[in-house]
């Protein structure tokens, strides 16, 4: 039942973007393109329609290649700094190279490629701590940062982040222990990972949607 739940929270992200899509930030318009393809994805895989081999892990390990893809450069463009955006686009290069690499040659097309995987969520999380670090330390006096996009996005992304890299490790771990137990945590905590960060999400896209209503108004006086 909760699988059921966190898809319906990927839809209604979803549709939040679509309602809210002319009113955002160019950093957030990706989300709508990226949205679509996650329902369309999930959906598929309720429906069991991505088993290959009896397994569809194939494109579980393709599909965290494209959201590093994405929440990398959506976090990456929130600093004005060329030289360090540049440098993250290197990383992001080397870590993509390394899943693909990975996939073939190391863990298996067929396998979950949980190396990659915590190398992708780890760079998320240092992605996301430095944005904060950066905003802290550059923060205007007047930014109400209860009601900035950017915070809610960027931390649900560092949750979900920080919640599959355990997951991952764990998972590594216990099952080269051939301990059972942790197919329990492998039922929620992807789940409980997913609903938050749609969630927060869509908080962004609200609080966006209200920004430019303001602004809006402003102009019109």
């Amino acid at each position: 039942m909760l699988r059921y739940i966190f898809f319906y929270f990927e839809l209604f992200a979803f549709f939040v973007c679509l309602y809210t899509y002319k009113k955002l930030d160019r950093n957030f318009k990706i989300f709508l393109p990226f949205l679509a393809f996650i329902v369309i994805y999930e959906f598929a895989n309720l429906k069991f329609w991505m088993l290959w081999h009896h397994t569809n892990v194939w494109c579980y390990n393709l599909e965290s290649i494209l959201e590093t893809i994405i929440y990398t450069r959506f976090i990456s463009a929130f600093d004005k700094r060329k030289q360090y955006r540049k440098k993250v686009h290197i990383v992001l290069f080397i870590i993509v190279l390394f899943s693909f690499i990975d996939m073939v040659f190391i863990q298996g097309f067929f396998m979950l490629n949980t190396i990659a995987m915590v190398l992708q969520n780890s760079m998320l999380t240092v992605l996301v701590c430095l944005y904060y670090f950066n905003l802290i330390n550059n923060v205007d006096e007047n930014l109400d940062i209860v009601r900035y996009p950017p915070f809610w996005a960027t931390a649900g992304i560092l949750f979900y982040a920080l919640a599959f890299m355990f997951f991952h490790i764990a998972y590594s771990y216990m099952a080269y222990k051939q301990n059972y137990h942790f197919f329990i945590l492998a039922q929620v905590i992807p789940d409980i990972a997913c609903l938050i960060l749609y969630s927060l999400l869509s908080v962004a896209f609200i609080y966006q949607y209200k920004k430019a209503n303001s602004i809006n108004a402003i102009k019109t006086l």
